[in-house]
């Protein structure tokens, strides 16, 4: 009887152990993922990330193109050609005509224009800084959430090797009469129900590896370091609300207002006329009356469109652009107001977490394991009963499970608050 008692009261030291040894194991270590390890591999070549990076540079280079005069355009033709012969040297009035149109956009469309385009391509450099982020922050919850599995794993493991001990001390009681079947039923039972408690985690840890999988490929399958890794932030909750403003999602967004409000400027210079520039040269053949050739033409033009009615064209496109700015300037307050409630929140989540993960460390652990072991003595010297002692082992395991829950909840929230603040490592 001491032999199984010596067991499982050294049960947390031989897993001490066991960590310790595949910590210094170099092959293990040279194969082990670390939530660094994950965030590098997600991060390279990530589709969302390229996708942004090409709408970015092509934004750039319409910014360029925007910036120009449009083409100017070739003006070829023949005036004042007679239909009686054709003969391009019969009539003074004749000219082969060859010129150039430039036009020039009202006021400055031009320079709005690639202002514009230069405002939303660093609209998108901020979309990208927040997609590293959110990357990073999805990575790291999958992560923990693999980590929490094999932590459940290897506690629900060594309560295996606990019931199938107590099973097996149940059947010695039964053969020399002390106990009755039931009790080895019920042990039988219980062994069982945690062997079935094994076998929910590892399908639950297949799914989170598959999940994990998504951002990292294979290198989910590989196995994890066994320390919970930091996700502290830098900063507090009360830092990270005063710093919100500059968060890439709402630098994102404000650059977005931006635009829009430039857009505003873009439609009032709608009002202003624009201009087109003629320039003509007209070659004329055959000779005045005086025996003397006709002398080419040059003409110049300059045109203008006046908007005169701009009731159904200017004023509407006007009001639309204002509409679409305040609608821009809405969404960022919006997700404003959204992002402070998730900060709050969280932090409020944390302050929980880290009251009853100082409960589990100072009181439910250590009294949970002195009961299980002060109830196993008692069970063996046959002053408890086999129900009582079940009751103890179930509690001791069902709170080490609650607290590894926690402890990876806990990252979780803390891995959110570090997307709120900004922080990338």
């Amino acid at each position: 009887m001491q032999r199984h008692h010596g067991l499982i009261s050294n049960r947390r030291v031989g897993l001490l152990m066991a960590f310790a040894v595949a910590c210094c194991t170099p092959e293990v270590h040279a194969i082990s993922l670390s939530l660094g390890d994950a965030e590098h591999i997600a991060l390279q070549n990530d589709p969302s990330l390229l996708m942004v990076e090409a709408r970015r540079e092509a934004l750039e280079e319409q910014a360029v193109a925007a910036g120009q005069l449009p083409d100017p355009m070739l003006k070829m033709g023949v005036g004042g050609l007679p239909t009686d012969t054709f003969n391009l040297g019969q009539e003074a009035m004749t000219q082969v005509l060859l010129g150039v149109v430039q036009q020039f956009p009202r006021g400055r469309t031009r320079a709005l224009r690639a202002e514009q385009f230069s405002k939303r391509s660093e609209g998108l450099g901020a979309m990208r800084r927040d997609t590293r982020l959110q990357i990073l922050r999805s990575v790291r919850e999958h992560y923990l959430e693999v980590l929490k599995q094999v932590r459940l794993a290897e506690i629900n493991n060594e309560a295996i090797t606990v019931f199938t001990d107590l099973a097996d001390i149940t059947h010695d009681y039964y053969a020399t009469g002390r106990v009755q079947q039931q009790d080895v039923l019920r042990a039988s039972v219980e062994l069982a129900r945690v062997q079935d408690r094994g076998t929910r985690i590892s399908q639950q840890e297949d799914q989170a590896r598959a999940a994990l999988a998504a951002w990292i490929g294979e290198a989910a399958y590989r196995e994890l370091d066994s320390a919970w890794p930091n996700t502290m932030p830098a900063w507090s909750a009360t830092e990270i609300l005063s710093a919100l403003p500059g968060h890439p999602r709402l630098q994102a967004l404000q650059q977005n207002v931006d635009a829009a409000e430039t857009g505003v400027e873009l439609a009032r210079e709608k009002f202003k006329p624009g201009f087109s520039v003629d320039l003509t040269y007209g070659g004329r053949g055959g000779r005045n009356p005086d025996g003397s050739s006709r002398p080419d033409l040059l003409s110049m033009m300059v045109m203008m469109d006046v908007p005169l009615f701009t009731g159904k064209r200017q004023d509407r496109l006007l009001a639309a652009s204002v509409a679409e700015s305040s609608a821009a300037a809405f969404q960022r307050d919006d997700v404003y107001r959204q992002m402070r409630s998730e900060v709050e929140t969280q932090a409020a989540v944390l302050r929980r977490e880290r009251e009853r993960i100082e409960l589990f460390e100072r009181v439910l652990l250590p009294e949970a394991e002195f009961n299980a072991d002060a109830t196993f003595e008692a069970y063996q010297a046959a002053v408890e009963d086999l129900t009582t002692l079940m009751r103890a082992r179930i509690t001791e395991y069902e709170l080490e499970l609650d607290y590894a829950r926690l402890q990876a909840d806990m990252r979780k929230t803390l891995a959110r608050l570090r997307y709120l603040a900004g922080e990338e490592r």
